[in-house]
């Protein structure tokens, strides 16, 4: 299995995590913060989405060799919508879905780039990347927050296996 393959699959691993360890806990759970101050699960997948929406929308068409992509400058007020829809009434099925839905669809497009594509440089701000590194990057990210929630899960009796995928 080539490198951006196997990177492929490790990101599009968080669709099954949603469709099992995510389905485990309860509404009531889901919309309830895993700290004071901090999000909810709810929050957390919808900052999932919103950030996989992003990357379709404005980051892979531009990754092209030599390209120069801004930084995000304003990355709070993308993660304020992100929590702002998870409080605005959708369920825990639907969030989750959409969840999915995006995934997959970020998942399609890059099933589209030829290999040597996921190792041309492009460059974020001034800092070179390449698909495999930034994918990486994002893969870590989803890691973070899926044991934020596994932990969270744990602290309120919900049974789980712990870095499932």
């Amino acid at each position: 299995m080539t490198d951006e393959r196997s990177v492929l699959n490790e990101y599009a691993s968080l669709m099954n995590w949603l469709e099992t360890t995510a389905m485990e806990m309860s509404e009531e759970v889901f919309f309830k913060p895993i700290k004071p101050g901090k999000w909810s699960p709810a929050e957390i997948l919808s900052h999932i989405m919103k950030w996989d929406d992003y990357l379709l929308e404005e980051r892979i068409p531009h990754m092209k060799s030599g390209a120069t992509l801004p930084k995000l400058e304003n990355v709070e007020a993308v993660n304020n919508r992100a929590a702002k829809f998870a409080r605005s009434g959708i369920t825990q099925k639907e969030l989750i879905k959409e969840t999915i839905k995006l995934r997959k669809r970020v998942v399609e497009r890059l099933l589209d780039w030829r290999p040597i594509e996921w190792k041309n440089t492009f460059y974020i701000d001034k800092y070179p990347l390449c698909l495999t590194s930034y994918i990486k990057g994002l893969i870590e990210h989803d890691e973070h927050h899926k044991l934020q929630i596994e932990v969270f899960m744990n602290e309120q009796g919900i049974p789980h296996s712990l870095f499932t995928t």
